[in-house]
């Protein structure tokens, strides 16, 4: 690999367009606490990636026309702890790069496009926490179709403006195309907050998602037109940040795609696939 001549630079992706992608997506954590104290000091924030529901094998017209389709597949089933680490332990938080012997490299927006394929361009994506109590039921009942009486109990059961994974799956689940359309409709804004919670803005629970996000999938056809890549690579910028800091024992945001460019552009740490294994 050539250095580059300039003391700073923000690479942009190859034009092979090689992504190492995961063909399985499992739901396990991706790391155990055990592990990433005992060889790191610092764990990776589990993110179980998204898995179809039995109702979704109809939903692809849904989903793709949302444009986050490609986080179906785009996710890994482990993150890579060493690789991540020590790229952890190289950000820089006055120049949100990675501080190289060689030069300064980040991630850019055209990295987000061609490696994870979600849109960086379109509306802004503004992330709001404090929204009120009120405010939070009106948005479950609304864009969820559940009764005032069940929002409240699931928000005073999360103790916050979140809802869990479980208590989503039980209620959609089971759903068919034979179903009402306005509970389908809600079944796949579901979904995608699942995509959206679990994977781009994934933060230090992986049993529970933000609600906020639902503000956003109440119009179904204008989830395509939301900047969603750029607003996950802010994100990601973020949790990099507070990562450097030395009381810091976990990481949140979208590690795939942390590791997906280290490989795209350190090919000599990326793994080699093993075109003769065979699943049991």
């Amino acid at each position: 690999m050539d250095r580059p001549s300039s003391s700073r630079v923000r690479p942009t992706a190859s034009n092979r367009r090689r992504r190492h992608r995961v063909e399985e997506v499992v739901e396990e954590p991706l790391l155990s606490e055990e592990d990433v104290e005992e060889q790191h000091g610092m764990e990776m924030e589990p993110s179980p990636g998204p898995q179809h529901w039995s109702l979704l094998t109809s939903f692809d017209t849904h989903i793709a026309g949302s444009r986050l389709e490609p986080l179906v597949t785009a996710s890994y089933g482990s993150v890579n702890k060493i690789i991540v680490s020590s790229f952890v332990e190289r950000w820089q938080l006055e120049t949100n790069a990675f501080h190289m012997p060689f030069c300064e490299m980040t991630i850019t927006l055209d990295d987000v496009a061609s490696i994870i394929g979600i849109p960086v361009m379109g509306r802004t994506v503004s992330y709001n926490d404090r929204m009120t109590y009120e405010e939070a039921q009106a948005l479950l009942v609304d864009a969820l179709g559940v009764e005032p009486r069940e929002a409240h109990d699931e928000l005073i059961q999360v103790r916050g403006q979140s809802v869990r994974l479980e208590r989503l799956q039980e209620r959609f689940g089971g759903m068919s195309d034979n179903d009402w359309e306005e509970m389908v409709d809600c079944a796949v804004r579901v979904y995608l907050l699942y995509l959206l919670g679990c994977m781009l803005f994934i933060d230090k629970s992986d049993t529970r998602v933000p609600i906020i996000f639902l503000t956003y999938l109440v119009d179904l056809d204008n989830v395509r037109s939301y900047a969603w890549g750029a607003a996950a690579l802010a994100y990601l910028y973020r949790q990099l940040g507070l990562a450097t800091r030395h009381e810091v024992k976990q990481m949140a945001g979208y590690l795939t795609l942390l590791e997906a460019w280290v490989y795209e552009h350190f090919e000599c740490l990326a793994p080699t696939p093993n075109i003769h294994y065979q699943p049991d």
